[in-house]
């Protein structure tokens, strides 16, 4: 069995296609179809099954996944372990959308300046998705607003506290969320279920008994922002991600009477993974930039 072909069932798994796995490694399609042929042979089972057009884990395949991505980690951390505290190697980063877009940009220049013999790859996670990707091993570090964590399995520093601020559209200026026991009859605009921002902001509604038409859901920062300016509706965002938008006029900060105004954010790493000296400087980098 050849760790190629583990990693090219575990990318096919993570992409969701062979093609698009095929991309991602630099394989043509009828390479990654044979490295799965010649895994299935090994193993004596189908690890995919056809549904419709798309190509599916079978009940096998997604037990085999699981044991492919503990092997692959296991082979990194052995590779990492070798290559002692040389800045080498891969790391990869999971980052809530807001985090990556708007802080973390400072911290990757400075860190691909100070590591160039590092391959830094970062990865757009939700709140609960980034627990779930250093747990198995394909991110090594994670910052996100996720505040529950199981201190067992997860080494968590709180890096800085960030504030929420309502807003509106230039035209929806009248919105007056410290009032309680009212109807906006606009839709609330927000992010994924998940999200710890989202959370905050619904919970603040119902609390002050403010309803609305509806909520929208989008799952992209910029594509809410601009529904919101535009007039379509209303929502709470971290001020770092509104600021330029609020000096440009494009957005406009609404009132509101929180008991919670901020949330934190967190860097976490998998306990059980040994710690390489990229994470080590990313993490430092990332902290001096966060905290000032």
């Amino acid at each position: 069995m050849e760790l190629r072909n583990l990693l090219t069932f575990k990318t096919i798994a993570d992409t969701g296609s062979f093609a698009r796995a095929a991309s991602t490694l630099g394989y043509t399609q009828s390479t990654v179809t044979v490295h799965i042929q010649q895994l299935e042979r090994d193993l004596g089972v189908s690890l995919f099954e056809k549904s419709g057009r798309n190509m599916v884990l079978t009940s096998k395949g997604k037990e085999v996944l699981e044991s492919t991505r503990v092997i692959l980690n296991l082979t990194e951390q052995l590779e990492e372990l070798c290559r002692g505290d040389t800045l080498s190697g891969t790391l990869r980063i999971a980052a809530a959308e807001t985090i990556l877009c708007y802080l973390l940009g400072p911290a990757m220049e400075k860190f691909l300046r100070e590591a160039p013999g590092v391959s830094l790859n970062m990865y757009e996670k939700t709140c609960s998705q980034t627990p779930k990707a250093l747990m198995d091993g394909s991110c090594n570090l994670g910052y996100t607003y996720h505040e529950i964590w199981d201190h067992t399995r997860f080494d968590v520093e709180r890096l800085c506290e960030v504030s929420l601020v309502p807003v509106a559209g230039p035209q929806h200026s009248d919105i007056d969320l410290s009032l309680t026991n009212q109807t906006i009859e606009l839709p609330l605009i927000v992010d994924e279920p998940d999200s710890v921002v989202r959370g905050i902001s619904e919970q603040y509604l119902k609390t002050r008994n403010i309803t609305y038409n509806e909520a929208i859901e989008m799952w992209s920062i910029q594509a809410l922002k601009c529904c919101v300016s535009m007039g379509m509706g209303f929502s709470i965002l971290p001020e770092f991600v509104v600021r330029d938008d609020i000096e440009k006029g494009a957005l406009v900060p609404l009132k509101w009477s929180p008991e919670r105004s901020s949330v934190s954010i967190f860097c976490a790493r998998r306990i059980s993974h040994r710690q390489t000296a990229a994470m080590e400087l990313f993490s430092r980098i990332a902290a001096q930039s966060l905290s000032s």
